[in-house]
């Protein structure tokens, strides 16, 4: 085996990819299976939805994006869509928030954008309180090659090397990782201790 292959396997990637195709979802953003996924985990109590864009997961949600609420995006799925964010920041830099301060913290193909993935998964740590909901949906990199459909990615996830990723950041429990929309994205959702 290649010391490529080997370092590929290690990230949780596989060798080869099955053939993509775009999957079907409904046209109704409201029902659309990643936010219908992500939303038992931000129904309840305070907390934020980084990388919010031109729609939050719930009402509940304090919208955080880079782009300023009442902006319109300039990149990707963004483009010319007016930012609803309430708090414009950076998901790796959430200062405004105090220690233990929220609820949940929830991000839907938010989390791959970070140079530092480690550094942002433990600023979300920092804001919730014990209890606190962690539910992020990522692109699945065993099924879709997500660097070259976006440069502006950063990393790839698996749901195994996420799982990695969250035991290195240490104390949270796991709740569910599953499929959120079938050979395209995953749900992984965690519990602060």
């Amino acid at each position: 085996m290649s010391l490529s292959n080997l370092f590929q396997r290690a990230l949780g990637r596989s060798e080869r990819k099955p053939e993509f195709r775009i999957p079907s979802v409904p046209e109704d953003p409201e029902q659309h299976p990643e936010r219908l996924a992500v939303l038992p985990y931000c129904s309840a109590g305070k907390g934020i939805d980084v990388g919010c864009g031109h729609r939050k997961s719930s009402p509940q949600c304090i919208g955080v994006d880079l782009i300023a609420g009442g902006e319109k995006g300039e990149h990707g799925v963004v483009m010319n869509q007016v930012s609803v964010a309430d708090v414009q920041a950076s998901g790796d830099d959430l200062h405004m928030f105090a220690d233990g301060e929220l609820d949940f913290v929830v991000a839907r193909h938010n989390l791959e954008h970070y140079v530092d993935v480690l550094k942002t998964l433990h600023e979300w740590k920092r804001v919730l309180k014990p209890g606190g909901k962690l539910a992020v949906v990522l692109p699945d990199d065993r099924h879709v090659d997500t660097i070259a459909l976006d440069p502006t990615h950063k990393h790839v996830f698996t749901p195994d090397s996420f799982r990695r990723y969250m035991e290195g950041v240490g104390g949270f429990r796991e709740l569910e990782v599953r499929d959120a929309v079938e050979h395209w994205s995953f749900l992984a959702a965690f519990e602060k201790l």
